[in-house]
């Protein structure tokens, strides 16, 4: 009872304060605000790329004077006549408001023929957005009788079903829970727009307006939950389901929060400081190069073009101001993706904040990991063409693919191993190929990593990263697979280290019986074996995938005189966005049925297609030993990875010695000149320490502590 008086009370205190606001302010003061307006014709009688800039979003405008009906195109004509004045435009959105408030609903049949009926989604939240644009730019033009006849037109489409189908107590059936993504906020957000575009007209829009905040309060503040297994909706202002989606979310969130703040400045905004740190989510996933786009990671239901300029021109308005995020936006190509704010577009045009300040580079670190999420992302610089790793390793589910343990790799200004990416979603292939392991830089166990019901149900155990290090030339991150995979794997471990030109992929991993077991690959560019390498090259950027353990690949063609060496095999799938071509995919298989087994595999970075200043990456033995050689110039690196340290033996250390050094540690790697003794202190350049508690020789103690640890030391 004390709960349900204090909402009554909040209620009550929120609507009174929303009929003061709106009794002083006057139309237009959704985002076309007279101030905006102002600073816009002032802009164009001297800058000429905004005027270059104005002059596309007004052809918009007039190519829809001649359309039918161009509801999603009102912004255009809104701000066509709020620069202009010219009655023409102001007459098409009424035209066009009325069209639309006329229609029965907005949505498809199969929507509509679920029980109960879907009346109110996406095509209604964009209708939604336009015509309370419209209406509020046009509304000093309007009569009385007109506003009220708009306003029950924008009602009765947009805002009643959205009414009913998401926020209603008495009739509402879709929860958080249940559609508690992306979508869930497009359609809850753009209605509490419409509603604040109608509120002279319609008193109860206040409540209205009060529902869609505590809602998106809601979803903002989401934490998972176990029943219908579902992950938090951010980590750090990082969101689960892809860049694109990403996107497309914060900006209808934030779109809403911008149409609250010039509608009601004293407005209470709880989850504020969830965003603080949304920005650097995009920053992160960048990767600066040359060419027609800012390439993006782009793992599950996104593209390689996504990004997020529209959520950090829209940040940076709410006053999340970094100047990090003026170098963002100086690297996103204009109109290089859908769903983003360039110059040439309304919203853009007012809202783009000045570059001029912005940085040649961003302040942030080279490496990040999103835990919660499961993504991770290291770089050797945020110069141009230099080097990213993407790795994900976390819920799968909807937009989120079933590619726990994959990584994309871009080098020198392109990707080389890639994602396989997706298609449109009724596409038959969408959930025969893209979802699938098979799409996805993973290990397979008999033809299988991830269960395929996942894309439906959900991975009840999820992926998870660990131990990300940092040290410039050293990096280091552990993703456990093993959750996701369960079905098939009892220990699914891929651990990245990366020193110098080299990044070594290390899959250890246990089956709960024999089988075969392979590892995929995913290139980009032009890919051929080339003897014990499989050879990749994108334009200048190129380099050599090498397995290494538990053996090589064989040399020569003629494998049938190396029955124990790896397997290679081309695979065709079909091409994303352009599934009626096909590409070629690799798999490297173990060809000796077992139940468990460690892969090694050597990326070489090369730093162009025909460079000969190359690593020299060979194999190492040891007693319970798997090491790598990597030599360049007069620098040697050796690694070992010690098979005791696995974790098979219960109650039983796993000393060893290496080299001369005795660790426990389950990844020891060093650094030397050539010619000079490891088994010298004085000699290494740099240790890497993988899980590993000592590491000492009968001279001297390297590191010690109780516990294994993850450590670089110079």
């Amino acid at each position: 009872m004390r709960n349900k008086r204090k909402h009554v009370l909040t209620l009550i205190l929120f609507c009174s304060l929303v009929f003061s606001i709106r009794a002083q302010q006057q139309h237009p003061y959704l985002f076309f605000t007279p101030d905006r307006i102002a600073t816009l014709k002032e802009q164009l009688k001297s800058d000429k790329e905004v005027k270059a800039n104005y002059a596309q979003v007004e052809q918009v405008a007039r190519e829809a004077l001649k359309e039918n009906n161009p509801y999603r195109k009102l912004e255009y004509l809104a701000l066509a006549y709020q620069v202009t004045g010219e009655k023409r435009y102001a007459d098409k959105i009424k035209e066009s408001i009325r069209q639309t408030g006329g229609k029965e609903t907005l949505e498809a049949k199969d929507m509509l023929n679920r029980e109960p009926a879907w009346t109110s989604l996406l095509s209604t939240a964009h209708a939604n957005h336009q015509m309370a644009i419209g209406f509020d730019a046009i509304y000093n033009e309007l009569s009385d009788e007109e506003r009220k006849e708009l306003a029950q037109a924008i009602y009765k489409i947009g805002i009643r079903p959205t009414l009913h189908d998401w926020l209603s107590p008495a009739t509402r059936f879709h929860a958080i829970n249940s559609m508690g993504h992306n979508y869930w906020v497009s359609c809850i957000a753009m209605t509490g727009i419409a509603a604040m575009a109608v509120s002279n007209e319609i008193p109860e829009a206040a409540e209205w307006i009060n529902m869609v905040s505590r809602a998106t309060t809601d979803w903002a503040n989401f934490q998972g939950d176990i029943l219908q297994n579902k992950p938090a909706n951010f980590d750090n202002g990082a969101y689960y389901e892809s860049v694109s989606y990403a996107n497309y979310g914060l900006t209808q969130y934030l779109t809403f929060r911008l149409a609250m703040q010039n509608f009601n400045p004293r407005a209470e905004w709880p989850e504020r400081k969830l965003f603080e740190r949304a920005a650097d989510y995009f920053m992160y996933t960048c990767y600066p190069a040359d060419g027609d786009y800012l390439p993006s990671l782009y793992f599950g239901d996104s593209n390689i073009a996504a990004n997020g300029e529209g959520v950090l021109k829209l940040l940076w308005t709410l006053g999340f101001q970094k100047t990090d995020m003026l170098w963002y936006l100086t690297q996103v190509r204009k109109n290089q993706a859908k769903e983003s704010m360039p110059t040439d577009t309304p919203m853009g045009l007012l809202y783009t904040p000045d570059l001029s300040t912005a940085p040649m580079q961003p302040s942030l670190s080279l490496s990040v990991v999103y835990e919660r999420m499961g993504w991770s992302m290291m770089r050797t610089s945020w110069e141009k063409n230099t080097t990213l790793l993407g790795v994900k390793c976390g819920h799968t589910w909807n937009h989120s693919h079933a590619d726990a343990g994959s990584f994309i790799l871009f080098h020198n200004g392109q990707q080389v191993i890639k994602d396989g990416g997706n298609c449109w979603y009724p596409n038959p292939w969408y959930r025969e190929y893209f979802f699938h392991s098979q799409a996805h830089n993973v290990l397979l166990f008999n033809g299988q990593a991830q269960p395929q019901e996942q894309q439906y149900k959900g991975s009840m155990l999820d992926g998870s990263l660990h131990h990300l290090t940092d040290e410039g030339n050293i990096k280091y991150i552990l993703a456990n697979v093993t959750g996701p995979t369960s079905r098939y794997f009892s220990k699914n471990h891929r651990s990245f280290l990366w020193i110098d030109d080299v990044i070594l992929v290390i899959d250890d991993v246990c089956s709960h019986e024999d089988g075969t077991f392979s590892l995929l690959f995913h290139p980009d560019g032009v890919s051929r074996k080339n003897g014990i390498d499989l050879s990749v090259v994108n334009q200048q950027a190129a380099v050599d995938i090498r397995p290494l353990w538990p053996d090589y690949l064989t040399e020569s063609d003629f494998e049938h005189d190396f029955p124990y060496n790896l397997k290679l095999k081309a695979h065709q799938g079909p091409k994303a966005k352009k599934t009626d071509e096909m590409e070629t995919y690799y798999s490297v298989t173990y060809p000796i049925k077992a139940q468990s087994v460690k892969f090694i595999t050597a990326i070489i970075l090369k730093d162009s297609p025909t460079s000969k200043n190359i690593p020299q990456v060979t194999r190492l033995k040891g007693d319970d030993l798997q090491g790598v050689r990597i030599a360049k110039g007069d620098k040697i690196t050796d690694v070992y990875l010690n098979t005791r340290a696995d974790g098979h033996i219960m109650h039983r250390n796993s000393c060893t010695n290496v080299n001369g050094w005795d660790t426990d540690a389950y990844l020891l790697a060093f650094s030397y000149k050539k010619g000079t003794d490891p088994a010298v202190s004085k000699n290494i350049l740099e240790w890497f320490i993988g899980y590993g508690s000592y590491v000492r020789n009968a001279h001297e103690s390297i590191f010690d502590s109780y516990t294994k640890k993850y450590k670089v030391i110079r």
